[in-house]
């Protein structure tokens, strides 16, 4: 796995690897499509929230948990003694189409087992999040 690669793991846990934003650069198809729901043609393919200090094109300013890991000096918002903060918290709202309920259990994972085997498992859990059946006392079932 590249280096390339697993910088594309944000400093929250979303991956920007599996994000739309990203992987539109090899879709031209997928590129129309976002561009048609408002985001700045001129902001995208994104090459992941590192790579551009947390400007994400989704969004209006620069993203304030980038903003605060760089203050903090940590890789990973895990790494820092008030984790987890507000920033992470879930909201239900746009749960159906935003990765960020997901961003703690990303953490969670990326600590316990690395950055490496996170981004193999990656495509897995986004895929679990939102096509998966929550089964009250087992969790998310795969389809």
């Amino acid at each position: 796995m590249t280096k390339e690669r697993l910088t594309l793991v944000a400093p929250c846990g979303i991956d920007c690897g599996t994000c739309e934003l990203n992987m539109c650069k090899d879709n031209p198809q997928l590129l129309d499509v976002l561009v048609s729901k408002g985001i700045p043609k001129e902001k995208i393919p994104c090459n992941g929230c590192r790579s551009i200090q947390g400007d994400c094109p989704v969004i209006k300013d620069k993203c304030e948990t980038y903003k605060c890991v760089t203050q903090k000096n940590v890789e990973f918002c895990f790494e820092c003694d008030e984790f987890p903060c507000v920033k992470l918290q879930p909201s239900a709202d746009r749960a159906n189409i935003l990765p960020h309920n997901m961003k703690v259990f990303n953490l969670c994972t990326i600590k316990r087992e690395g950055v490496e085997n996170f981004v193999l498992k990656s495509t897995e859990i986004k895929q679990r999040y939102y096509a998966g059946k929550m089964e009250v006392g087992n969790g998310p079932q795969s389809k």
